[in-house]
C-alpha cells in the first residue's frame, strides 16, 4: 500500500505472529500518534487513529473491525479524533470483546455512548497508577497547549508511562512543555519518549489548530530526561498540520550526535533492546 513499509493481513499477521524474550519489545507505528507495543502476547495500541477518511495523507492500514482482534488493550491520550477516534474505538469493540479500552476520565461518557460496557472501559487519572494485563501505567499530565481540567479535578488530556520488562515507555500524547515536566519525568526512568515533533506556528493558530512540541523541543526534553531512544511522531497524517522529520534528524544531529533516535516508515516493526 502507497505510503506502507507494510500493512493490511502482512502488518496484522507480523503482530500477530511477533514473540519476543521480555528483555525485548517490538514497537511498530501507525500513522499520525499512533503506535502498537508488543511484549510476550499481549498487544497495546496507544492513540490508533483507523478510519479511512480522504483527510488522511496515509490511507488506514487495516480497519478497525480487523484491529479488534488482536488488540488486547488501546489507550487514548485524549478526546480528539486522531488520539480517542469514535469509528476506530466503535469498530473494535463491535467486532470482538477481546480489547479494553483505557481513556482519560472525562472522557468515559465518550466511550458509554457508542455502547462499549463499563466492565470494558478504564478510567486514567493523573498520578493515578494502574495494572494492565500485568503492566504497569503511569498516566501523566498533557498540556494540550495548556492543562485543563474537568469538574471534578481531572485532566481531559495525558500521556501514559508504560513499564515493561524491557523498559519503559513514555507516549505523551499531545502536549507542549510544561514548567515543571522535566521534573516530572526524569524520576520515572524512561527508556522510550515518544513524542510529538509538529510544534505550532501563527499560521496554525488562525486555523485553531493547537501546537505540540516541535522537532528541538522534543530532542532537548529526551535528552533532559535521559532517555535511551527518541521516537518522534505526530508529522506524516493531515496535511498543514505536519512536519518534515528530516529537521529533527538534523537537529540530532547537529546538538544531540550519538543520543539514540528512530524515525519509523509506517508500518515498521522496530525491536527494542536496552
Amino acid at each position: 500500500m502507497k505510503g506502507w513499509y507494510k500493512s493490511g493481513a502482512d502488518l496484522l499477521n507480523q503482530m500477530r505472529d511477533t514473540h519476543l524474550p521480555d528483555r525485548m519489545l517490538a514497537i511498530w507505528y501507525l500513522g499520525q500518534a499512533g503506535i502498537a507495543v508488543k511484549t510476550g502476547s499481549l498487544l497495546v495500541g496507544i492513540d490508533l487513529y483507523l478510519r479511512d477518511t480522504d483527510e488522511r495523507l496515509l490511507p488506514q492500514p487495516f480497519t478497525p473491525e480487523e484491529a479488534g482482534e488482536i488488540f488486547d488493550y488501546v489507550l487514548c491520550t485524549h478526546n480528539h479524533e486522531d488520539h480517542l477516534d469514535v469509528v476506530t474505538v466503535e469498530g473494535m469493540a463491535k467486532a470482538s470483546d477481546r480489547t479494553k479500552f483505557i481513556v482519560p476520565a472525562p472522557h468515559v461518557s465518550v466511550l458509554t455512548d457508542l455502547g462499549i460496557s463499563q466492565d470494558r472501559i478504564l478510567p486514567a487519572r493523573a498520578w493515578g497508577k494502574m495494572d494492565v494485563g500485568g503492566i504497569k501505567v503511569l498516566p501523566t499530565p498533557a498540556a494540550h497547549e495548556e492543562f485543563e481540567l474537568d469538574e471534578n479535578g481531572s485532566y481531559t488530556c495525558l500521556g501514559f508511562v508504560l513499564d515493561f520488562s524491557a523498559g519503559r515507555l513514555y507516549h505523551s500524547g499531545d502536549t507542549i512543555e510544561w514548567e515543571n515536566m522535566v521534573e516530572d519525568l526524569k524520576p520515572q526512568s524512561i527508556d522510550i519518549m515518544c513524542l510529538p515533533i509538529n510544534g505550532s506556528d501563527w499560521k496554525r493558530r488562525r486555523q485553531n489548530i493547537i501546537g505540540n512540541l516541535n522537532s528541538r523541543e522534543a530532542a532537548d526534553l529526551a535528552e533532559e530526561c535521559g532517555a535511551d531512544l527518541i521516537i518522534p511522531l505526530h508529522f506524516d497524517m493531515f496535511a498543514g498540520n505536519g512536519e518534515n522529520p528530516a529537521h529533527f534528524a538534523d537537529y540530532m544531529f547537529r546538538d544531540h550526535q550519538g543520543h539514540r533516535y528512530h524515525i519509523f516508515a509506517p508500518g515498521e516493526r522496530f525491536i527494542y533492546m536496552k
